[in-house]
Parts: structure tokens; sequence; C-alpha cells
């Protein structure tokens, strides 16, 4: 493969920015097996379905939700924090949060293969040129 002229900064920073996009993705995928892959037994509680449908959600349980974090509140400055959480937690590879954004990983990673793709089929010689081939002409009478 003939690269014509040498690295640019861009194609490294795409490079860096891609490829733990691509590992953290590898790393959700493997997470979701194995939670996935837990034995029946594990998986079933003793609690009968009919008891936790009907049971109500209560206020209580939502400010415990609230303050443990587990649902976001509405304003602007908690979502200016909540973005700067969500890049820590990708960085820190935090397993809750790779799990919940397992399908965006993936779309990532494939639109960066396809970019990678186009790139190395327009900017390299690894796949040879062809010339297009006129087989017959197909002219209009009126």
């Amino acid at each position: 493969m003939v690269i014509y002229s040498s690295v640019t900064p861009g194609q490294v920073s795409f490079l860096l920015g891609l490829v733990p996009v691509i590992v953290a993705w590898i790393y959700a995928e493997i997470l979701e097996y194995k939670k996935t892959s837990v034995s029946p037994k594990a998986r079933h509680s003793d609690i009968p379905l009919e008891v936790v449908v009907k049971e109500p959600v209560k206020d209580d349980d939502r400010a415990v939700l609230l303050e443990e974090g587990k649902l976001q509140a509405a304003s602007p400055k908690a979502r200016i924090l909540s973005s700067s959480s969500s890049i820590v937690r990708f960085l820190l590879m935090e397993e809750s949060f790779l799990l919940e954004n397992r399908l965006t990983l993936r779309a990532i990673s494939e639109f960066g293969a396809f970019l990678v793709y186009y790139y190395v089929c327009d900017r390299t010689d690894f796949f040879n040129s062809s010339e297009k081939v006129v087989i017959g002409t197909c002219r209009m009478t009126h």
C-alpha cells in the first residue's frame, strides 16, 4: 500500500478518536454477551410478575432515584454536568455506561470503518484502478 504523502495531523487525530471508540464498543459487546449468557435459573426472581406490574411507583422511590443519579433533572446546568460526566464515564470505561450506549458505539465504529475504507480506496494504491469498458451502444431513433 503506497501513501502519496506523510501522515497528517488530521489523520492521526481521526485514528486517536476512532480507536478508543472501537475498543469501547467491543468491550460493551463482551459485557452484553456476559450479561445475556447468565443461566436461566439465575435470571428468575421469586416475585411473581403480577405483583411487580400492579405495584405503583411511589414518590419516595422517585426521590431515591433522583438522589442516586438514576433519573436526570431537566435543568440546563444538570445537562452540562451530565454531558461532562458522560465523557468521564466513557474514558473510565464504566460498564453501565458502555452497556447503555452500546448501539451508539456500534454506529460510530461502523461509520469510522466506512471512512477508513473510503480513504484507503481513494488515497492509496491498495486497490488497483481500472478502466471503464463500454460493451455496446444503443441509439434511439424517432
